[in-house]
């Protein structure tokens, strides 16, 4: 499902617009309340994954220590829905401001798997990756959409 009218799609964009709301608030039980209590998560920042509620929202309030403000830009995701399963990706900018306005942010790839269940569209599955120079193996923070 690409059709931007229907409301699944609007739905799941909802739950999207909250997530930059909340992120850029730095509000993490909003964030929390997307997410489905058995949340699977590859985040960009280590470890390699985290399971459950409890070890995600850990790994948030990790991310968020100091008053840095922060940056979350996300691209329109395209979102594909069928019945109680949907499948959204995107390009996100994510990083923070320092008080003396420069910025340590980057674009990212990002695909989430959203499940309704009671009615709810929540995510069930996340992925953020940052792609790599295959000769020299590191990060290219500086790519542009």
């Amino acid at each position: 499902m690409k059709n931007p009218t229907s409301k699944d799609y609007q739905e799941i964009k909802a739950v999207f617009d909250r997530w930059i709301d909340a992120a850029s608030a730095r509000d993490i039980d909003a964030i929390m309340a997307l997410y489905h209590d058995d949340i699977c998560s590859y985040d960009a920042v280590g470890p390699l994954q985290f399971n459950g509620y409890a070890e995600y929202r850990a790994h948030w309030q990790r991310c968020m220590p100091d008053q840095r403000e922060m940056i979350f830009q996300s691209q329109e995701p395209v979102i594909r829905a069928s019945g109680h399963l949907a499948v959204a990706h995107f390009l996100i900018r994510c990083g923070v401001r320092e008080a003396d306005g420069s910025e340590q942010a980057s674009w990212m790839r990002a695909t989430s798997h959203l499940e309704k269940r009671d009615g709810q569209w929540r995510i069930a599955h996340e992925h953020f990756s940052v792609p790599f120079d295959l000769e020299n193996g590191e990060a290219q923070f500086g790519l542009q959409p």
